[in-house]
């Protein structure tokens, strides 16, 4: 049995962030509802649940499938008290990652693809003592024909 599309969404998502490493040493990665104990004074990027909207299916005047539409978010994550700008690098890592217009392969079948349809956006950072997070928000599509 295949996959439902919003795990495949997931999956490739996670791929295009991990692989290849984000840096060197690679930064730990805590995934959404898994346990993870980050390690004191060590960055660590945490991938959030995916931000879904209502499934929409434009009908003929666009094209004939349906269109999976949502933010995927990823929290860089750095120690508190060394300033901003860890965290700003972090995050402009992961936002690299993700640019504007990228495609990504579902192993949905050949008619389905994952776009990412807008620039990501480096929230302002949220302190989470000990921690501070700079959340990324990656908007995208998936068009299912």
């Amino acid at each position: 049995m295949a996959d439902p599309i919003n795990v495949l969404i997931q999956a490739a998502m996670s791929a295009q962030l991990t692989t290849p490493a984000l840096t060197s040493p690679a930064t730990p990665i805590a995934y959404a509802f898994v346990p993870f104990t980050p390690t004191p004074g060590v960055s660590f990027l945490q991938i959030c649940p995916v931000l879904r909207a209502a499934p929409n299916a434009p009908g003929l005047n666009r094209f004939s499938g349906t269109m999976f539409v949502g933010v995927f978010q990823i929290d860089a994550v750095v120690p508190d008290g060394n300033g901003e700008a860890a965290g700003l690098r972090l995050a402009s890592l992961v936002a690299t990652r993700f640019q504007f217009g990228t495609v990504l392969l579902l192993q949905a079948g050949p008619n389905v693809k994952l776009q990412l349809n807008g620039v990501p956006t480096i929230a302002p950072a949220v302190k989470d003592a000990p921690w501070i997070r700079f959340p990324v928000s990656i908007p995208y599509f998936v068009t299912q024909q």
